[in-house]
């Protein structure tokens, strides 16, 4: 084999990251939340959910979807707040669009191409091309389609995406530099975030609202959801500064206290996977089950990720399982695992001849997952990757088989922080 053949194999099999990691836990949560939404949307194909106990637990996997829309608000919103808390340099809003585009968009493309245009068993209309291929299929009704159906969530985090500098807009308008002002007024903020959640909860769940299907997929609904984990950047930034509240710092220390963090996670989920919370099918229940789930996950996934966000005493054996080798390969390519799951499960049911609901979820789980991690790492290092680059570097667009002499280096490893698994180097924001 010639050497440069050799390095093109390397490269496509070269696991590495545009930018240096700020936190290096974190990408342990995008793969375990990544990984519960597979396994939720296989138990629900085969149809465990409603036969066995360990069934019931697997169709609350969708929890997945709440750790990432904490992880959202926390990474986007923190750069904004500790600007204004110090009246730093204000985050350039047309470098965060484009960013964030790049991230999205090209992987979930032509995942949008290959699904509608080759995957059997699904009967597709122009109105499904033109609904996906903008992002706004949960602002249309019954258009969500076998092998995109979790790109609801993807949808929603867009809406965010475009709402949160208008947000940040207002939270810096005033008091920056002055940092107990401006505390105040992004917790003002970030508290009507929670209420606007309630607010359209309590719409949709008792007036007429209730009719319309596609309202839950909407931002309103999970805007507190995105808001916890801009509360946790808040705290996150404010410890880093003289003389913190005494609350935020028993948020630091309860961090440090992984076991607790831990067991309170499990609870609220164990109540989360009981019928309280609904039923374990896709109907959501009573008004007063879609509060109980709602805020059930809120408080499982807050007090799970908690860790990730903040403490100072040490990494733990928590801490180093999440920024482990393995966890890291899998939160890199966590996008790719979210975006092509349902792919892949339609995909590997189709070659062994399962309907759904029929069972094999043990034949079926390790197969989509197999299927599954070799879509998203060929997606980041032939999509992803390269679309991040163009989009941190004013140099032409690079792909992987270019001569190495050409293309950006990427950046060293970040070591671990000396200071705690939440408190990241001081390096150049992604």
């Amino acid at each position: 084999m010639s050497s440069g053949l050799q390095q093109r194999v390397a490269d496509v099999f070269r696991i590495d990251t545009v930018v240096p990691h700020r936190f290096t836990t974190l990408d342990g949560y995008r793969a375990i939340a990544a990984l519960v939404v597979l396994t939720t949307h296989v138990a629900y194909f085969t149809g465990v959910v409603v036969v066995t106990a360990w069934g019931h637990a697997f169709s609350r996997f969708d929890i997945g979807v709440t750790i990432f829309f904490l992880l959202s608000g926390f990474l986007l919103y923190r750069p904004w707040s500790m600007a204004a808390l110090k009246d730093s340099t204000w985050p350039a809003t047309r470098r965060y669009f484009r960013r964030r585009l790049w991230r999205i968009l090209p992987a979930y493309l032509l995942l949008v191409v290959v699904v509608l245009a080759v995957m059997p068993g699904i009967e597709v209309h122009p109105k499904h091309w033109l609904s996906h291929l903008t992002l706004t299929q949960i602002y249309w009704p019954q258009l969500l389609i076998n092998g995109l159906t979790q790109t609801w969530s993807l949808a929603t985090e867009l809406s965010f995406y475009l709402v949160l500098p208008l947000l940040v807009w207002w939270m810096g308008k005033r008091y920056r530099g002055d940092v107990d002002a401006s505390v105040r007024r992004q917790l003002w903020l970030i508290g009507g975030g929670f209420a606007l959640a309630f607010i359209w909860l309590s719409l949709r769940t008792l007036t007429p609202l209730q009719e319309v299907q596609v309202v839950n997929m909407w931002l309103p609904q999970f805007m507190d959801w995105f808001a916890a984990g801009m509360l946790f950047a808040l705290i996150h930034n404010r410890l880093r500064l003289p003389d913190p509240p005494r609350w935020m710092q028993r948020f630091n220390t309860l961090a440090d206290d992984v076991g607790t963090c831990l067991v309170l996670s499990a609870g609220f989920f164990l109540l989360a996977a009981t019928p309280i919370a609904g039923p374990y099918t896709f109907g959501e229940g009573s008004a007063s089950q879609a509060f109980v789930r709602h805020y059930l996950y809120l408080a499982a996934a807050a007090t799970f990720v908690l860790p990730g966000f903040l403490g100072t005493d040490g990494w733990g054996a928590w801490r180093r399982f999440l920024a482990s080798p393995l966890m890291a390969y899998l939160g890199t390519i966590s996008y790719g695992i979210f975006l092509w799951h349902l792919f892949a499960l339609e995909t590997v049911s189709y070659v062994f001849g399962i309907p759904g609901f029929s069972g094999w979820f043990w034949l079926l789980w390790p197969s989509t997952v197999l299927g599954t991690v070799v879509l998203a790492h060929l997606s980041y290092v032939l999509i992803e990757r390269p679309a991040q680059r163009y989009s941190h570097s004013p140099s032409r667009l690079v792909w992987p088989h270019q001569d190495r002499a050409t293309r950006p280096t990427a950046p060293p490893p970040t070591p671990a922080p000396a200071q705690g698994p939440a408190e990241p180097p001081q390096q150049t924001p992604a």
